[in-house]
């Protein structure tokens, strides 16, 4: 894992999604996710664990998702990637020169 990949080293086509909070007839809020942008990234697996959660077996994968710089990007929202929904759980500039944003995602199946 590199902090600083080149332009063509982000090769996948991800689409980033926001949340957006309804409220609901109990007072409490509907979550649902609206696209926010198409770019290029680089996904990277290093790795995968499982845990018992809900009387169930799940597995967690991590993943790091690299693109290029956007200000927009919180912790909140999420990448959509062939399918596969990768929730975002950090976001951060390694190198603070805002060329490019890692975040730090995780695919529960």
């Amino acid at each position: 894992m590199s902090a600083h990949p080149t332009i063509g080293q982000l090769r996948q086509r991800v689409t980033i999604e926001a949340p957006v909070d309804a409220p609901d007839d109990i007072g409490g809020i509907n979550r649902s996710f609206a696209p926010l942008a198409q770019v290029w990234a680089r996904i990277e697996t290093p790795g995968a664990q499982e845990q018992f959660a809900e009387q169930r077996l799940e597995q967690a994968k991590r993943c790091v998702v690299t693109i290029r710089w956007r200000g927009d990007v919180t912790s909140q929202m999420r990448v959509l990637f062939r399918g596969r929904v990768l929730i975002v759980r950090s976001v951060e500039d390694r190198d603070e020169t805002r060329r490019f944003v890692t975040c730090l995602c995780e695919e529960i199946s």
